[in-house]
Order: structure tokens, then C-alpha cells, then sequence
């Protein structure tokens, strides 16, 4: 096998489609809405109402920060598939920064499901 066949086939593993996409981009959503939770309602107040010292700020923000870009990295994927103009997907974008706000992309992005059924 030479280098190109090695190279198509690599390429060929990576495509996914629109179904998987869609399962994903709902995973960081939700992902990133308990990550903010854990966050904001649980290590924080730990961290600064009881123990600066505590343990629970790196296991907590790690899985906030990569939910966080695992959003932001599927948002791009997916704005073709859930038909966006690009106002509509800087709003999407700014939800990443605001609090607790990706799960009403969640919604909506179950509203378009329901509304056209692939």
C-alpha cells in the first residue's frame, strides 16, 4: 500500500455523516450545559466558600473547557446541515460565552428536528 492509498483511506474514516453530526453537536450542548453547572453551582462555590485548595476546580473546568470547544469546533460543522445564515450562527457562537444558554440551542435545534425529519 503506498502513500496515496494509505492517505484516501485516512480521509475516507474521518468523513462522517449528517446523522452522526447532528448526535454529536447535541452531546457538547448538553455537555456544556452540566459542564457550566458543575461549574458555576458546585466548584466555585466549593472553591471559594469553603476550600481554595480544593481538588474539584481542575477535573470540573477541564471537562467545561473541552465541552466548551467541542460546541464551538461542531457548531461550524453542523450550520450548513441545521441551515443557518450567519447571523443566526454568531448567535449560536455568542450562546458558548453566556451561562447555562447552549441548552436553548439544544431546544431548538430539537425544534428543527421535529419540524423536518431527515
Amino acid at each position: 500500500m503506498d502513500r496515496t492509498e494509505r492517505k484516501d483511506i485516512f480521509a475516507k474514516n474521518l468523513k462522517m455523516d449528517e446523522k452522526s453530526l447532528k448526535k454529536i453537536f447535541d452531546i457538547f450542548c448538553i455537555a456544556e450545559f452540566i459542564s457550566c453547572f458543575l461549574l458555576f453551582c458546585v466548584a466555585m462555590p466549593v472553591k471559594y466558600g469553603i476550600d481554595p485548595e480544593t481538588w474539584l476546580m481542575f477535573p470540573i473546568g477541564l471537562f467545561h473547557g473541552v465541552a466548551f470547544m467541542g460546541y464551538v469546533l461542531f457548531a461550524f460543522f453542523v450550520k450548513k446541515i441545521y441551515r443557518w445564515d450567519d447571523e443566526e450562527f454568531v448567535f449560536i457562537l455568542m450562546f458558548a460565552f453566556i451561562p447555562f444558554a447552549t441548552w436553548l440551542v439544544h431546544r431548538k435545534i430539537k425544534r428543527f428536528e421535529r419540524e423536518n425529519p431527515s
